[in-house]
């Protein structure tokens, strides 16, 4: 593929990041966007993973649409990132929004080519199902400590990601949740009944697994 048209589309990626995060915190309707500096280092990572991820898969032509997809999925998940961080809540709203647009764009794919849509399928649907099964039986034995919207986000992440992605961000993810939550109680700053957002620590696990190429 055309050199040229692949680093139009990273120039459009990178530029479109901070405007559709800004629409989406503007839709949720709990703050005003770009007031911390935790937006900002929020803003840079995402920059740098989009990157990575390009330098990784765009080189082949047939992965261009699952670079867009995975740009996709963490817009949303850098909107939702600071939502669930302010808030600790994931907007159905939002959420619905994101699985729209997932519909709409493999749709389109699949009158562009259809045979391409059915192999992209394939990872897709191996996504939803270790999503689905491993969120909900976390959610059945948390006894309410992990929220509906956290299940939601993760399929979500399943069909966007493929399973090609998806399994290292959520293994990452925990892992992190697990060692801030195992750091907070030795120190005594939090107790097992406290609640903390999980969203954030999916959207690292995006993050790593994204640099990772």
């Amino acid at each position: 593929m055309n050199e040229l048209f692949l680093i139009i589309i990273l120039i459009i990626s990178m530029l479109f990041l901070p405007v559709v995060y800004a629409a989406g915190v503007l839709l949720s309707g709990y703050r005003r966007p770009f007031h911390s500096i935790q937006e900002y280092c929020m803003l840079a990572l995402s920059e740098t993973a989009i990157l990575r991820i390009w330098l990784s898969i765009c080189k082949n032509s047939g992965a261009v649409f699952l670079f867009a997809m995975l740009v996709l999925m963490l817009y949303g998940m850098s909107i939702l990132c600071m939502i669930d961080y302010w808030e600790k809540v994931v907007p159905n709203r939002l959420l619905l929004i994101w699985l729209m647009l997932w519909i709409l764009c493999i749709g389109l794919y699949g009158a562009y080519d259809m045979n391409a849509m059915l192999r992209h399928m394939f990872g897709v649907i191996l996504g939803f199902l270790f999503c689905m099964f491993s969120f909900g039986f976390c959610y059945l034995i948390s006894r309410g400590s992990m929220g509906a919207g956290d299940v939601k986000l993760s399929v979500i992440m399943g069909i966007y990601m493929t399973s090609e992605y998806v399994v290292g961000a959520v293994l990452y993810g925990c892992i992190l949740s697990a060692a801030f939550s195992c750091l907070m109680l030795v120190s005594k700053r939090m107790t097992r009944k406290t609640c903390i957002p999980f969203v954030p620590f999916l959207y690292l696990g995006v993050i790593i697994r994204y640099l990772m190429g």
